[in-house]
Order: structure tokens, then C-alpha cells, then sequence
């Protein structure tokens, strides 16, 4: 069995959480993950409003009695703050932030008995949450899907690892398999976000079937790290951050033409949102990882978690030249 300090940390089986998906992750995926053992989460900083936030947490403590967590996109609490102040209230055991300064918020989270996870881009932001007073650091490459930052996981995760080795590291970006979960703990992570990983899954219930297929079907090199999707949307992003998308007909139309984009912001934006509710992906934004290459059918949740556990784990009892599971 893998037990990092991770697992110690929270009793959990696996050290393992499921990313918390902004949009793309609920209550459903987060009970699935923690029910499998490991540490289930889901995105607080959405557009599906106070109640479904409420109803997520109360769904998941009726599935089990297992740790679970929430995340925030830190620089979108002060603009709507009604689901940080239900997360307060609700006391889930883990919060997660992400992308921004924690410290106007983390106290309070700790304070409110969680144990508090800063999700960073940079060894920059790892000291201002290290100051802050997070329990975990979680390394966020630039192979990750979603909103990420600049660097790459590997040289990110080991300047933490190396600056920071009180504090107990995780590793995000292009982990879709057991070898290369087991690469991350041998670079010193102490356990892993899977986000792509589990967008191609049932208990994913607020990913379009349509968008699940093209993460199967994706062979790892049809992604790209562009601004365009955050052109066309309202939530302001900190310099650097950008999002892993999907390189569909949009994307190859518009990526790098920003001044033009802005132009036409509104057509462009209606567009996609058209798209998005049509579940049409080749306007609208998939999010997905450079690791999607590594995702081969729609599997359920804790198949996925065991078996990437299970992978690295026989990995690593054996000498890399004897090594064939993936």
C-alpha cells in the first residue's frame, strides 16, 4: 500500500484527491473518490449558485463519512462569497485555494477546523501560502488541464519539495497513469491531483458525454496552454495563468490573435456559449491535460483511483528496467 504523509494526514487509503473541477466536478465524483479511499473534492467557485454548493456537501456526507474537500479559485471569493461562507459554516474537512494570495482567507478555513491545501504555480506563490500557514502545497504544472500556470510539474515540484520540506507536497499535471504518479513520488511528492483523469468518468455529471469522448479519444497532443477562452469570459485571472484547453476549430481560428478577439468579444463569447450548450466541442472550451493521451475508456472513479494506485505501486518495488506496467 502507498502511505505518504499525505495518507497519514487524513486516514486516507490512496494519496490521491480528485482535482476540484470548477464546473466540472460535484458532490457525485467527490463521494465516488473518497467512498474509493482516497480524498474527494469539488469545485466552489462555479456558476451553479449557493443551493447546488449546499446540496454537493450534504449529498457527500450522505454517501459516506470519509474526509472530502472543496476548492475555491482564491481571487473569485471576494466576488461572490457565498459559498466560502457556507463552506465555513459546513466545516468540510479539507478547503482547497488556488491561483491567488490565500492569506485573506486560509486563517479562517483553518479556523473553521480544515485542513487547508494551496494549489500553486510557482515557488513565488508557494511562500506566500507556506506564510499563510497552508498544510499542503500541491504542485500544479503546466501539463495540467484547466487554468494553470507557466512552468512545467517536474522542476516545480522539486523546488518545493527542496525549499519547503516541512510541508508535505502533492503533484498536478499529466498524472493519468501509474507510471507517471509513480515518477511524481519518486520526485518527493507525498501524493497527487488527478483532474483529466477523472473528467472521463460517469460520476463526472457535470462534463458533457461529447467533451468525456474527446478526452478518450485525445492522444496527448491536441491541448494548448492559450488566454483565448478567458477573452471571451468575465472572471479575472493573475498574470501567467491561462488555461489548458482542447485545440479545437475555435481555438485554431482565434489563439494568439487577442486584439482581433477582443473586436469581437461578444460574437465570439456567444459562440462558445452556444457551443456549450449544444455540448459542442469544437467551440466550446474542453479543458484537458497533456496526460489525456493516457485516459483510454470512460471508466468509473474508483477504478480509475485503484488502478493508478496500484500501477505505480508495482512500479515502484521494481527496478525500472524490469518495469512494464503503465
Amino acid at each position: 500500500m502507498l502511505r505518504t504523509r499525505f495518507t497519514d494526514l487524513l486516514g486516507l487509503e490512496f494519496p490521491i484527491m480528485s482535482a476540484p473541477m470548477s464546473n466540472h466536478s460535484g458532490g457525485t465524483l467527490a463521494a465516488a473518490v473518497s467512498l474509493a479511499g482516497g480524498l474527494g473534492t469539488f469545485g466552489g467557485s462555479n456558476s451553479f449558485g449557493p443551493d447546488w454548493f449546499r446540496e454537493q456537501i450534504g449529498y457527500i456526507r450522505s454517501q459516506t463519512d470519509r474526509p472530502f474537500g472543496v476548492g475555491f479559485i482564491t481571487q473569485l471569493i471576494e466576488l461572490s462569497p457565498e459559498n466560502f461562507e457556507i463552506a465555513l459554516e459546513e466545516r468540510p474537512p479539507v478547503m482547497i485555494f488556488s491561483f491567488a494570495d490565500p492569506r485573506p482567507w486560509l486563517g479562517r478555513a483553518r479556523d473553521a477546523g480544515a485542513v487547508t491545501i494551496c494549489q500553486v504555480q510557482s515557488p513565488e506563490a508557494a511562500r506566500l501560502a507556506v506564510d499563510a500557514g497552508a498544510d499542503v502545497l500541491l504542485a500544479q504544472g503546466n501539463e495540467a488541464g484547466g487554468h494553470t500556470g507557466e512552468m512545467n510539474l517536474l522542476p516545480l515540484l522539486v523546488d518545493l519539495v527542496e525549499q519547503f520540506p516541512a510541508v508535505p507536497a502533492l503533484a498536478a499535471g499529466g498524472i493519468t497513469s501509474g507510471r507517471a504518479f509513480a515518477a511524481a513520488l519518486t520526485a518527493g511528492a507525498q501524493g497527487a491531483s488527478l483532474g483529466t483523469a477523472f473528467l472521463a468518468t460517469p460520476e463526472a455529471v457535470e462534463v458533457p458525454q461529447p467533451f468525456k469522448e474527446r478526452v478518450v479519444m485525445s492522444g496527448g497532443q491536441d491541448t494548448i496552454f492559450t488566454n483565448l477562452y478567458d477573452l471571451l469570459g468575465d472572471d479575472p485571472w493573475p498574470p501567467g495563468i491561462a488555461g489548458r484547453v482542447y485545440r479545437n476549430r475555435l481555438v485554431r481560428e482565434w489563439h494568439g490573435r487577442d486584439e482581433e478577439v477582443l473586436t469581437r468579444r461578444e460574437e465570439l463569447a456567444s459562440d462558445a456559449a452556444q457551443a456549450r450548450a449544444r455540448q459542442d466541442p469544437e467551440l466550446a472550451s474542453v479543458y484537458m491535460g497533456q496526460g489525456a493521451g493516457q485516459v483510454h475508456a470512460i471508466r468509473p472513479a474508483d477504478q480509475v483511483l485503484r488502478e493508478i494506485c496500484e500501477s505505480a505501486e508495482n512500479i515502484l518495488q521494481r527496478p525500472a528496467w524490469e518495469s512494464r506496467d503503465g
